[in-house]
């Protein structure tokens, strides 16, 4: 049976977190040497390599494993102040830190008010780390974080998941662009020639769009702007067609700024909240505001295209 030494454990999570002994050191509030000197002796202990150093430093797999337990220990305690909270004075009101995957472009539009609602209601902040719906549930596989927004519809073992709705999307262009390389009309010869803007690597959105729209999807050339404020600005500049948020998007075809290209068709993205099943009452808390906000911005599943 392991005696778990907390410290040395906090001292991982932090190196982990922060990507250098330096910066975990600063959060913690001790020397560099005593975060070294820590997870040395954690790792001579289990008799295994738990950060792989470098920069900037990452956690081996039994390394991310150690920090999920901290990640849970810490939120049980937390759990355990906001129960006996109201009968000891004086008690610590710092707030509790939970590591959650979130896509883009909720981040952008309604998951925010999750963010606010977390640290004024459950005293919980929220550290993001943003990646796409498609690819976000590899994260929790990894330990890396304890609740994500994913578009996979199936549990991950360990976690539980809610189904939330869907976002809907939408292909825009400006009206200058649109002059300029769709003048004979809204084709998939003429998209494929023309320019368009992927997020990333990862954005299926424009395929998906084409084979909605025309049955078929091309391989697109254009620029990549993997920035969600960029990525409008490029589509009000002309500099291509894209995708965007039915919601976001709206105000600026209303103000004329922006054209869809091929009116109500459109693509959704599901989504689904899976959170950790070790839970505490903060996970069952964070997910009732997840599903609130939900509720209020996106599309419910039996309105959506199947994707």
């Amino acid at each position: 049976m392991i005696d778990f030494d907390y410290d040395a454990l906090a001292a991982l999570a932090e190196v982990a977190r922060e990507g250098s002994f330096e910066a975990a050191a600063r959060a913690l509030n001790v020397t560099q040497s005593a975060v070294s000197q820590r997870i040395k002796q954690l790792e001579e202990r289990l008799g295994a390599i738990l950060i792989v150093r470098g920069r900037p430093c990452v956690p081996t797999e039994y390394g991310l494993q150690l920090c999920r337990h901290v990640d849970h220990v810490l939120l049980l305690e937390h759990e355990l102040k906001r129960l006996i909270g109201s009968t000891v004075p004086n008690r610590d009101a710092h707030a509790a830190v939970l590591r959650v995957v979130v896509n883009t472009d909720s981040l952008s539009t309604w998951f925010p008010a999750v963010v606010y609602r977390a640290l004024e209601e459950i005293n919980v902040h929220l550290e993001i780390m943003t990646d796409d719906q498609e690819h976000s549930a590899s994260r929790l596989k990894s330990g890396e974080a304890l609740a994500a927004l994913t578009s996979n519809a199936e549990p991950i073992q360990g976690f539980r998941m809610v189904p939330l709705g869907a976002m809907q999307y939408m292909s825009v262009a400006s009206p200058s662009y649109i002059e300029k390389y769709l003048g004979q009309g809204v084709t998939a010869d003429a998209l494929k020639a023309a320019p368009s803007i992927v997020f990333d690597r990862k954005d299926l959105l424009p395929h998906q769009w084409l084979e909605e729209a025309f049955g078929e999807a091309h391989i697109l050339h254009g620029s990549m702007i993997p920035s969600y404020e960029g990525y409008l600005a490029c589509l009000l500049n002309g500099t291509g067609w894209g995708m965007m948020p039915t919601g976001t998007v709206q105000p600026y075809i209303d103000a004329g700024e922006l054209v869809e290209l091929v009116p109500d068709r459109r693509v959704h993205t599901s989504l689904y909240w899976q959170s950790s099943a070790r839970g505490t009452e903060v996970f069952r808390l964070l997910s009732e505001i997840v599903t609130s906000e939900a509720d209020k911005r996106l599309i419910p599943q039996t309105l959506a295209v199947t994707d």
